[in-house]
């Protein structure tokens, strides 16, 4: 029972420290991303801390099972290094009580793992979306930078500001193009800033002492007007219909329906539980197999073992989209061999311990 316990702090103290720094990796570079989206004015950086905290939640997914599979790994290469396991095989125990505390591990993974596949994430992705179309609302002109041009509303306008306010919110020696149907007015103005309709929400560009020129393209006629003050409403992204799409949809609602497409979707969310159980196990295996020698080498084996396991899931919801892979096997067949693949190499593990052992048995009869 200690051993088994001391086995299991291993494991768990492992795949902390390599969650702990793929969360890191993930955080940074996520967070540099949005930086630069939110440089180019394409999201707003109000929404940048709301959106990573969503696409962390929904990260954790592929997360969990990835660090628990490299923390067991890691953590029977130092049990061989050190010559522990050795010693806990000396004192009676066996291979299979790492498998054992690997299952446990595996099943608790596959319990969060499940919960946030099949209730969280559609509820979050569908969050991630609304957060995504507002913020693109909201980064219209306020996402101008000093000396950058912008366009807004597929080309229809485009903003140009000499420098900005001292604020961050004033535009000042504002220059816009704005395009309707044939017509083409330019406007400049000394100052711009947004401003938001308190009853409806809508949003408007301000300019401040300008003037506006307004003409057909090849055409000598135009109109001139001085301005103190002009209002230009920006134009708001049509929010998308994402109510018939089966990656929002909640997984009550998919085993409702047998069509193909909410099949594939089921079977893909119940991919990532039972990826979670599979993982740990093929982690014990592999590492078993190493028997302490060349540890990067089997590294390298576990790490081309997890990423087929997972490619291949992925191809296998591509043929099922395409009608080449029978839903009726769908992923089923890869999780199924999987563990064939397991089970063939658990066999050839205990081979050479049955071989030893014999000898010793037929000298005490």
């Amino acid at each position: 029972m200690i051993l088994q316990r001391y086995a299991r702090s291993e494991f768990l103290r492992s795949f902390a420290m390599v969650l702990g720094a793929l969360l890191v990796i993930f955080l940074t570079t996520r967070f540099a991303a949005f930086l630069g989206q939110a440089a180019d004015g394409r999201i707003a950086p109000g929404h940048i801390f709301e959106l990573l905290g969503l696409k962390m939640l929904i990260s954790l997914r592929d997360l969990i099972p990835m660090s628990l599979f490299l923390g067991i790994f890691a953590a029977i290469i130092r049990l061989q290094r050190d010559r522990e396991l050795v010693a806990m095989r000396a004192a009676g125990i066996s291979p299979a009580m790492l498998l054992g505390e690997a299952l446990k591990l595996g099943l608790v993974a596959a319990v969060l793992v499940g919960t946030l596949t099949l209730y969280a994430e559609p509820r979050v992705e569908e969050i991630s979306q609304r957060i995504r179309e507002q913020t693109e609302n909201e980064a219209t002109i306020a996402g101008v930078k000093a000396g950058r041009f912008k366009e807004i509303g597929a080309g229809k306008r485009i903003f140009y500001a000499e420098k900005i306010g001292t604020d961050s919110r004033l535009l000042e020696q504002v220059f816009v193009q704005v395009r309707d149907g044939d017509d083409v007015g330019l406007l400049r103005a000394d100052q711009a800033r947004v401003e938001t309709e308190p009853g409806d929400g809508d949003r408007f560009a301000v300019f401040l002492d300008g003037v506006t020129y307004k003409a057909k393209p090849g055409q000598l006629d135009y109109v001139v007007t001085n301005f103190g003050k002009y209002a230009l409403r920006i134009e708001a992204h049509v929010p998308t219909d994402i109510s018939g799409s089966v990656n929002y949809m909640p997984t009550m609602e998919l085993l409702r329906y047998d069509a193909k497409g909410f099949r594939i979707e089921l079977q893909w969310r119940l991919s990532k539980p039972i990826s979670a159980l599979l993982l740990p196990l093929l982690a014990v295996l592999v590492a078993l197999a190493s028997n302490g020698h060349n540890w990067y080498l089997w590294l390298l084996t576990a790490i081309s073992g997890y990423f087929g396991y997972s490619n291949l899931l992925g191809v296998g919801r591509a043929l099922m989209s395409k009608g080449i892979l029978p839903t009726s096997l769908g992923l089923w067949v890869i999780h199924l061999g999987l563990i064939g693949v397991m089970l063939l190499a658990w066999r050839v593990l205990r081979r050479p311990i049955a071989r030893r052992r014999a000898p010793a048995t037929a000298g005490t009869a």
